[in-house]
C-alpha cells in the first residue's frame, strides 16, 4: 500500500532526487520558487526550492527500495495525515502562483488563526504575525516543522477558520462535560 512521506534529501540535491523519482515514475511533489539574482552584471533567474532539503512522495514498499537506492535520502518522515498535508501544500502553491512573496520562517503557533475572506488568497487560513509592523499570514506544513509567511491586509481576514472551529468544538464539549 502506497503511503505519503516527507523525504528529507541531501543538501542542494532535490531537483535531482526529484528527477530520479520521474524517471522510474514515482509520484512526487517539490514545491519550487523563482529566484532572481544580479551576479557580475547579469541577471541569473533560477528555481529553489520552498522547502530546502525535503521532497515529498507516495511510495509502496518496492518505491521506497527505489527511492532509497537513489543515495541522496537522509531520512523518511511518515506523514500521519496526508490530506491536511496535500491541503497545507496546495495553500503554499497557491500563495506563490498568486506572485506573492514567499519566505520561509519558523513554524508559528501563537497568534490569531484566521481565514482569509476577500482578494487573491480567498480562502486560505493560517497564524497572524507581525513583522516590522507589516501583517503576515504564516501558513504551516506541520509535517516538516516548518512555514511559509506572505504579506496580507488585516481587512481581507477574518478570525477562525477550519482550525479554530474544532477548537471551540473541544471547549464546549469540555465544557458539557464537566
Amino acid at each position: 500500500m502506497r503511503q505519503w512521506c516527507a523525504l528529507y534529501v541531501k543538501p542542494r540535491t532535490e531537483k535531482k532526487f526529484a528527477a530520479y523519482l520521474a524517471i522510474f515514475h514515482i509520484w512526487h511533489i517539490l514545491i519550487l520558487r523563482d529566484n532572481v539574482r544580479k551576479i557580475q552584471r547579469r541577471i541569473r533567474h533560477f528555481q529553489i526550492p520552498v522547502f530546502p532539503g525535503y521532497v515529498f512522495a507516495k511510495l509502496g514498499p518496492d518505491e521506497r527500495l527505489t527511492a532509497l537506492k537513489s543515495n541522496m535520502v537522509v531520512r523518511n518522515i511518515p506523514v500521519p495525515n496526508p490530506r491536511q498535508m496535500i491541503h497545507q501544500l496546495r495553500q503554499v502553491v497557491h500563495a506563490d502562483r498568486k506572485g506573492r512573496d514567499l519566505k520561509e520562517t519558523p513554524i508559528f503557533k501563537e497568534g490569531q488563526f484566521v481565514k482569509i475572506k476577500y482578494g487573491p488568497l480567498h480562502g486560505m487560513e493560517g497564524y497572524v504575525k507581525r513583522d516590522n509592523g507589516r501583517q503576515m499570514l504564516v501558513l504551516n506544513v506541520e509535517v516538516l516543522g516548518q512555514a511559509v509567511e506572505i504579506q496580507i491586509n488585516p481587512e481581507d481576514c477574518v478570525p477562525g477558520g477550519e482550525e479554530a472551529e474544532k477548537k471551540a468544538s473541544a471547549r464546549r464539549k469540555e465544557g458539557k462535560g464537566t
